[in-house]
């Protein structure tokens, strides 16, 4: 997988190809403080909803290069996200101490193991996450892997828009950085519990130190009978999941929830969810802390910062 892991940037792009549009979000970044220059949201056509890779990659380049040219991007390192659907994630404990080829050949003997695919059909990296001080215990190393062809497609509608795709990064993993992008510095009391509003579907994501924990989708039917009615059953749905979460026996408790995705705007909904659970919540702006361009509206942007939380952590992702 090409530049997993990057040189430091000062300025990036996150592209998020997702169901129904392309999201971008242009962070730069000076004397170590970030500064959003422009963000860009566009529809994609019908045909491509369902299944984009399944389509030319040539067909997607036009949306995203109007979505480019909307926001004015100066940017060429471009960071795009994997659907966590598509990718193979998986933890392994490591002798420390390992040489970077010993290292590689064990990551590629586990992948045999974990991956149901033929290994010359797969892009394959990894990441050594940590290691004890004193080199005798075990370290801990993070495998990725995802269909070759995947990956080329994801790539090929980045350079088709003329960007130059730097990292291909884990949808998941990007959504762990917009979360520590809105709660840099501030003391949270237990996990974080992001509810996304995609199309068609509702996920609750629970992330701690750094990683996503658990993942379900809320099951809440087709509430049309009004919004009332429509937070009424995602609050009792959320709540049940969160109860099934503390009887799972992962350890850990919810101190925040997130909201993000369209309908994550209605402040009502974020007041009621609080009321009714008792857990602080909060609407997604991970913006919050940054500086912004002067071309870019707040009261605008309040209203776009919580469906953009996984294309701000791509950018973010550019400049490790």
């Amino acid at each position: 997988m090409p530049g997993l892991f990057p040189q430091t940037r000062q300025r990036c792009v996150g592209v998020q190809i997702g169901q129904q549009s392309i999201k971008l979000v242009e962070l730069s970044r000076s004397q170590g403080r970030f500064k959003l220059q422009s963000y860009a949201m566009e529809p994609l056509p019908a045909g491509l909803v369902n299944d984009q890779t399944g389509a030319e990659a040539k067909s997607v380049v036009p949306v995203l290069l109007r979505a480019l040219e909307k926001a004015q991007v100066i940017a060429r390192d471009a960071i795009i996200a994997m659907p966590d659907g598509q990718v193979i994630c998986k933890s392994l404990e490591v002798e420390a101490g390992l040489s970077e080829v010993e290292l590689e050949l064990h990551v590629r003997f586990e992948a045999e193991q974990y991956i149901p695919y033929a290994l010359d059909d797969m892009a394959l990296d990894f990441e050594l996450q940590d290691h004890p001080s004193n080199h005798t215990g075990p370290a801990r190393v993070l495998m990725v892997a995802c269909r070759q062809e995947a990956l080329e497609w994801h790539c090929s509608v980045l350079t088709g828009a003329g960007l130059v795709p730097r990292v291909v990064a884990v949808q998941a993993h990007a959504l762990v950085r917009g979360v520590e992008a809105m709660t840099a510095g501030q003391a949270l009391n237990g996990a974080v519990a992001v509810v996304d509003f995609a199309p068609h579907t509702i996920l609750l994501s629970i992330v701690q130190q750094g990683q996503v924990i658990y993942v379900r989708e809320l099951l809440c039917g087709q509430a049309t009978a009004g919004a009332q009615a429509f937070e009424t059953t995602i609050v009792e749905e959320l709540e049940r999941e969160l109860g099934l979460f503390a009887d799972s026996g992962v350890d850990g408790r919810i101190g925040l929830i997130v909201l993000a995705g369209e309908a994550a705007m209605d402040p009502l909904l974020a007041q009621r969810v609080e009321s009714r659970l008792g857990t602080p919540t909060r609407i997604a702006n991970p913006f919050a802390l940054m500086d912004l361009d002067p071309s870019l509206t707040p009261e605008a942007l309040l209203c776009d910062a919580p469906v953009l939380l996984t294309a701000c952590g791509l950018a973010l992702r550019g400049f490790d």
